[in-house]
This record gives structure tokens, sequence and C-alpha cells, in this order.
């Protein structure tokens, strides 16, 4: 009988230890297929802090594709189609521990549908050694229709880098995803001199000219501490890399040293205290429509983008002091993964150079509007945008009734609430009149259109007046001309005037 209990025993414990091993090999087999799989990527956020578990557990950190070296740290990830197939690859920028220089290298993680397997396919170096700072874009520079990794950053000197990649293809049996360094350097400015290419290009019946890399560094010849040297270096196919074709000394303006010593002595609070305040683009009337303006809010940690009715509030990051100024990296409030930085140079007692460089992972605003010289708004100009208050005045008048315009579509005013029949659904909302800055303003507020509930609001200039037809009774017809209400008063927009007819109910 013993001998059947310790056999017995013996039986549950083998079969114990093979169910064990077989779901401990089923998790791997899983866990190795499910890393095969081609993901999507979002750019990995070095710059704040650790997520709490809650939001860990809506948004998680995630890792590379790869299995990185035990001597590289990941700072960042970009998921980038290089190779117009059908997967993106990965794009991770790393430092490695072991490196003295400590600059930021990146590494190209390609999936192939073949092996369903991710594989590290390149890897290349850079000059910048602040992470806060680094920027990765991707996009045809040559105009050869080829996809170029352009990388700028700042180096411990608080000098700008750029290093620029070119995509080479499989060469010798070598991997088919492949870039070349064609331009590196670090200077007190770096610049990609974009331009618009022409259709042919963009329809690819063509190739566009390159775009031009502009370098800026100090005047070492000049006893004046701005005078600067400007290279222009230009894509050689022949060399299969940028050369320089010009360099041209740029006189800077004639400030007092001693000022400009007392604001470029090397530390980031200084030149931000400088800084604080409202500037604006000199190239544009600041009392114009398209004027634009930067508001620097050092003490708050913000950045304004203020232009064309629009206000965009940058969370301000980081300073790195340069030769000339300040290397600022700022993230939008309200879309974090859109970020820019801005190079700020000291131009005069009050003006300054400013160079934007935007995130290209999220493809907003990159005509490069925003570069520029920019002046300090004084306390003068700032007088000639204080206007008198607009006040409004309640109307007693009467707008009850039907009214129908040419479309067919139908507009019903009773008491204070409205219903417009359209072709494109029926608005119910409510209503008011009132005079403002001598015009009659009609104020319509939706809460429903169709079956969905709004809250879209329509101001209108109304007027009344009287037509007949062929000696007829005299038609109430009810002219809208559609307008914006600020805290300026009235503005008219530019949509055409629309005209309706009273009719009986």
């Amino acid at each position: 009988m013993k001998r059947y209990t310790q056999s017995f025993f013996i039986v549950a414990v083998a079969g114990a230890l093979a169910l064990v091993a077989y779901f401990y090999f089923s998790g791997l087999k899983a866990e190795n297929e499910l890393s095969k799989a081609p993901v999507k990527y979002r750019s990995l956020d070095a710059n704040t802090e650790p997520a709490t578990k809650s939001a860990a557990g809506t948004e998680p950190r995630l890792s590379s594709a790869i299995e990185l070296g035990p001597d590289e740290t990941l700072l960042d990830i970009y998921s980038l189609n290089l190779d117009y197939d059908d997967d993106d690859e990965q794009i991770l920028v790393v430092r490695k521990s072991g490196d003295s220089s400590a600059t930021m290298r990146i590494i190209v993680a390609d999936y192939s549908s073949v092996t369903r397997r991710w594989s590290r396919a390149w890897e290349g170096s850079t000059l910048a050694t602040k992470v806060r700072t680094f920027q990765l874009a991707v996009y045809d520079l040559v105009g050869d229709h080829n996809l170029n990794i352009v990388c700028v950053g700042i180096n411990d000197a608080n000098q700008q880098t750029m290093t620029v990649f070119w995509k080479t293809g499989a060469e010798g049996g070598g991997p088919a995803l492949n870039f070349t360094k064609v331009f590196e350097t670090a200077a007190d400015a770096v610049l990609v001199e974009t331009s618009d290419r022409p259709d042919s290009y963009k329809l690819g019946q063509s190739n566009a000219e390159s775009w031009p890399i502009s370098v800026w560094r100090s005047d070492s010849g000049s006893d004046n501490f701005l005078d600067q040297v400007k290279e222009t270096w230009v894509w050689s196919f022949h060399d299969r890399s940028y050369v320089k074709t010009a360099q041209v000394r740029i006189p800077g303006a004639s400030i007092a040293r001693q000022m400009a010593e007392s604001i470029l002595d090397g530390k980031a609070d200084t030149f931000e205290t400088w800084l604080n305040g409202i500037w604006y683009k000199e190239s544009i009337d600041p009392l114009s429509v398209g004027a634009l303006f930067i508001t620097f809010q050092p003490r708050d940690g913000n950045l304004l983008f203020s232009g064309e009715g629009v206000v965009e509030i940058y969370q301000w990051e980081s300073s790195n002091p340069t030769r000339f100024g300040l290397y600022i990296a700022a993230r939008n409030q309200s879309v974090r993964n859109l970020r820019r930085l801005l190079d700020i140079e000291l131009s005069a007692s009050d003006t300054i150079n400013v160079r934007v460089f935007q995130d290209l992972r999220i493809k907003a605003d990159v005509s490069g509007r925003w570069n520029g010289r920019y002046r300090k708004l004084s306390a003068e100009t700032a007088k000639a945008f204080r206007k008198a208050p607009s006040s409004a005045t309640n109307s007693d008048f009467s707008l009850d009734g039907l009214y129908i315009s040419p479309d067919g579509s139908s507009l019903t005013l009773s008491s204070s609430a409205y219903t417009w029949d359209r072709s494109d659904g029926i608005e119910r909302g409510g209503f008011g009149i009132f005079s403002l800055q001598d015009k009659q303003i009609l104020d319509l507020r939706a809460i429903s259109k169709g079956d969905l509930p709004s809250s879209q609001r329509s101001s209108w200039i109304y007027r009344l007046g009287s037509r007949s037809e062929d000696g007829g009774a005299p038609i109430t017809t009810l002219s809208l001309r559609p307008v914006r209400i600020g805290m300026d008063g009235v503005a008219i927009l530019e949509s055409g005037e629309l005209i309706l007819e009273r009719r009986e109910e």
C-alpha cells in the first residue's frame, strides 16, 4: 500500500511540473510572437516625469522594438516610414554610457514581413549632448525624392549642432536601410533654408533643387562682439555630401560692448530677464491684422505665439545660453507632442533675431513665418492698442415672424427662440437683439442642430427693408450680414449678405 502511495505522489509531482513547464513555454512563445508583430509606436516623452499608475494604465510607456545593448540608454523613439514600404521603422535615440563625449546616437530598427522580426538596420552618431534640445526630422533635403534624417541640438559648448544623413540603400550586399553622414557641424546657428518646390517635383515627375544649409559663426577677426561669418553649404552629387560654396562677413549692430557683455554673460537667467515682455515682428506693422507677436514670460514659464486672432501657449521647458543669445525648448500646452525650438540672438539694444524649429512629428505650422527680426513693444506703441470699451445696449425692437430665403430655407423668430430650417438640418436655439457701435445686431445661439446638441454662435448685422413686385403689396425683407463680436466690437466677415423675405405664418 505504501508503495502505491509513493508511486501516486511521484506521478502527481511529475504532472504538476509538466503543467508548469507547458504554461511557461507557451507564455514565452506568445510573447515572442507578439514582439515580432509590426507595432505603431508613439513618441516617447523623455522630458516629462515618470507616469503615475493611473496614467500608465491609459498610456503605457513603450520600449524599443529591438534589444538595446547593456551600455545603451533609450532617450526617445520616433516612428517613421523611411523606405516607403507598408510598415514604419523605429528611430531610437540613445546614449552610450561608455562614451566619454556623451553625444546622442540614433539607431534605425526595421521590421521584416518575411522573417516577421525586428532588426537593428543601421546606427549613426550626432554632435548633440543636451537631451531637451534634441530634435529629429525626416524630409527630402537633397530634392531627389530620397529621405534624409536631420538631427539638431545643442552640445556642451552651447553651440547649435546639425547632422544630416542621406539614405544610400543597399550596397555590396549590405542592409537595405543604410545612411551616410553628408553634413555635420557645430556653430552659433545652423539653419536649413527651405523653399517651395515645383508641382513637377510634388507629382514625382522630376527632381528639385536641393535646400542649402546656412551656418553662422562668430567673426574671430573682428573687434565687434556681434560680428558674424555666414557660410553657405550646398549639395554636391559629385562629392555625395554638402560642400561649402560661400562665406560672407555680416557686421553686427553698433551696440555698446559693455551692454552686450552684461546681457550675454553666459547665464540663461540673465538673458531671460532681458527678454521678458512682448516682441513684434519688424517686417509687419504691429497694428495691422497680420501682425505677429512672441511674448516671453520666464517667470510663469510660458511663451505665447500670437497672430491672426490665434494665441498658442507653449510651456517653457529649458534654456541654454549661446554666444549671441539663448536656445529655448518649448512644448505646446494643448498638444503635448508639438514642440518648438527657438534660437534667439541679440541683434541690438531692443531687437532680436528669431529662428523657430518645428517638431515635424506633427506637421503643423512649418512655413517659417515666425522666423525673422523682432522689436520689443515699447510703452508708446502699446498705447495704440488701447481702445475704448465697446458697450452694447438692448433693443426692444421685434423681429418676430417667418422669413424665407431664395434657396427655400426658413428662419422663424418667436419671442426669444428661433428655428432655422436649412438643407443641412434644423437648428434651434435662442436669439437676442442689441445695438453695438451704431449697428443693429441679431445674435443667435444654438442649442441643437438636427438630433445633436450644439453650442454654435452666429451674429449678424440686420436691416429691415421692403420691396414690391408689379405694383403689388410691399414685401418686408430681412438682410443679414455675418459679423464677429469681440472685445474690440463688431468685425464684418467676408461672407456675403443673406436676404430673406417675410411671410405670413
